[in-house]
């Protein structure tokens, strides 16, 4: 099955659901997002999704507010260990 093939069928899948305005970038967004929050490197993270740049990246993956005050708190720990 093509892209875009792939893609209409997402579309009519989603369409018979309940999600309002559902896209399919929006699973990219998300997996992306999910990827980061691993530890997975950006670099890293941009091959996998085909990105030649870090920024277009930064377009898909937003951290949550957990994820970033557990960042936050890393960076004290070592400021702290020093």
């Amino acid at each position: 099955m093509g892209t875009l093939a792939r893609i209409n069928r997402i579309r009519a899948e989603a369409n018979e659901t309940p999600i309002p305005r559902f896209r399919h970038y929006d699973l990219r967004h998300t997996w992306a997002t999910r990827a980061a929050m691993t530890g997975i490197d950006l670099v890293t993270l941009a091959a996998m999704l085909g990105h030649s740049r870090i920024q277009m990246l930064l377009r898909y993956a937003h951290p949550t507010e957990e994820h970033q005050f557990a960042a936050m708190k890393k960076l004290e720990a070592f400021r702290m260990a020093k």
